[in-house]
């Protein structure tokens, strides 16, 4: 083990040499104290499982300095020099497309950081309360330490097994989008070690191109290494609701109509509902019993009925009231249209109803559905190409498919166009997240079934792109182009931003924006 360790170390040390034989003359001057270890496993694997792609070596830095010695050694190579090793920050692993993988380069570990969540609260107990969080913490870890001070963050992602810099590093979303935006929405301060290696403190007022930069970058201009992230007053329970409907149109109506409350509403999702396997699939965390038995139709040839379902929770901060919070329930439900008497309430802890996702998470490891493959699609849509898409996922992508289907609005003016983050483009600024979250089973679908299923992912999102203006989360485009016109009119800020953040190309080459062989030829490729 030992003599492997060191075979290990001295390839790195010589692949880091051959860049930067200017002015690097030993390891030490290259790390100091910092060890690289030798690639596990779980380096080139992340939740998606359908890339695999292995990095020479791991870092578990202790600090952000760490960070900064290896970045400023990699990106030290000289003028007119390609770097040899690229490096990609990993948090939880949660990515679908090696997006934070690094093919023969280095994986930066971000859960060895310093995980402490600092609560700071002004004395006369007012607003202004925030946590100063290391990114490498679980936003779980931080809704424990901060519901301890009876404060929470604003909004959240619906798993919260992610860390910090992970999802400031995408975006972030959830039922409470709607209300307070995206967690890069959210974020007061940042602590970022640039592509160059250089430690920054930003903030919108500070350094504040590359605060925005970071938020939503995809991991292309630094690695976020803390965060400071607004707080409010936590409630100690909420109310959760669940209403069905068998229009979409009726569905897409209210879930519009109880975006529009936000002083009363507090999180609004909805789905689709093909089967009754995907109705139980959905109700593993909601902990009332549903009394909805609908007539879905036949699979042979016959008339399929799909349903749909929406989802929103309120609380009362002021009176701390489980009556008032009825009486909230009571007054927005009179105002929708579902099918009547099928809408279901339940009083549960604030902390169990953002962790939810968990319950599903431990039902699908108990059927051997949770480290295997996770083909997902995920697509903002603008409002007026909604019911379009609903029926181009209908005809193609949820055949067969057991689970619900995600569908819910946000609203595009709690984005800050600042940040890197891409929504799409919508005169009534009102866009759907649509979400399919497929586990497939190793013994009915094999690797050429995933790709299958992958290959028809690309063809909906392209004439979703294309048709209908649509953006995709969470995917790694398959070109340049296909990036290009992902970004759009952002592309040039983006390509500038690299430029300035990272012109040596080092961060993120699992997301295949910037192939490393370009880094000197100019920004507008």
């Amino acid at each position: 083990m030992v003599l492997m360790a060191l075979c290990l170390y001295a390839a790195v040390v010589a692949v880091l040499l051959c860049s930067s034989v200017d002015f690097i003359q030993s390891p030490s001057d290259v790390f100091g104290p910092v060890a690289l270890l030798e690639p596990t496993p779980s380096a080139a694997r992340d939740f998606g499982a359908v890339v695999s792609e292995a990095p020479i070596a791991v870092m578990r830095p202790r600090s952000a300095a760490d960070i900064a010695r290896l970045l400023g050694a990699l990106s030290s190579a000289g003028p007119g020099r390609r770097p040899r090793a690229a490096v990609a920050a990993r948090g939880a692993g949660h990515s679908l497309h090696g997006q934070a993988q690094a093919r023969g380069g280095i994986v930066v570990e971000t859960r060895a950081l310093p995980r402490a969540v600092a609560v700071s609260r002004p004395a006369d107990g007012g607003g202004g309360a925030y946590a100063d969080v290391g990114a490498g913490a679980l936003w779980v870890e931080v809704l424990e330490e901060c519901l301890r001070a009876g404060l929470a963050p604003r909004s959240w992602t619906d798993y919260l097994y992610l860390t910090v810099g992970g999802t400031l590093s995408n975006g972030g979303i959830s039922g409470q989008a709607f209300k307070h935006g995206p967690q890069i929405s959210n974020v007061l301060e940042l602590e970022v070690v640039t592509g160059t290696g250089e430690v920054v403190t930003c903030s919108p007022t500070q350094s504040p191109e590359l605060f925005f930069a970071v938020l939503g970058g995809l991991g292309q201009f630094g690695i976020i290494t803390r965060a400071r992230i607004p707080l409010q007053v936590a409630p100690p329970k909420v109310r959760w609701v669940r209403a069905f409907y068998d229009s979409f149109e009726t569905f897409n109506g209210d879930q519009e109509l109880l975006i529009s409350m936000p002083e009363l509403v507090d999180y609004v999702e909805g789905f689709m509902v093909l089967n009754e396997q995907s109705l139980r699939s959905s109700s593993v965390a909601f902990p009332a019993e549903v009394n909805f038995s609908p007539d879905f139709g036949s699979d042979d040839g016959g008339s399929k009925k799909v349903y749909y379902c929406i989802e929103f929770a309120v609380h009362d901060l002021q009176q701390q009231d489980s009556a008032a919070a009825d009486h909230v329930v009571e007054l927005v439900s009179g105002k929708l249209s579902f099918l009547r008497p099928h809408a279901y309430s339940v009083e549960v802890a604030y902390f169990d109803f953002l962790n939810r996702v968990r319950m599903e998470e431990e039902s699908l490891r108990s059927r051997g559905l949770w480290d295997v493959p996770h083909p997902w699609l995920n697509v903002f849509v603008p409002r007026h190409g909604a019911a379009a898409f609903k029926d181009l996922l209908m005809g193609t992508v949820t055949q067969g498919f057991e689970g619900p289907v995600l569908v819910y609005p946000l609203l595009t003016d709690r984005w800050d166009g600042n940040t890197s983050a891409v929504v799409p483009a919508a005169a009534d600024g009102v866009v759907y997240v649509f979400s399919v979250l497929r586990s497939t089973d190793p013994a009915r679908c094999g690797g050429a079934c995933v790709e299958g299923i992958l290959e028809e992912h690309y063809r909906v999102a392209d004439e979703a792109c294309r048709r209908l203006g649509a953006k995709q989360y969470l995917a790694r485009q398959p070109s340049r182009a296909h990036w290009r016109d992902h970004f759009g009119s952002g592309w040039d800020r983006f390509v500038a931003r690299k430029a300035r953040f990272d012109p040596m190309h080092v961060l993120g080459p699992g997301q295949g924006i910037f192939p490393r062989t370009d880094y000197a030829a100019g920004s507008s490729m």
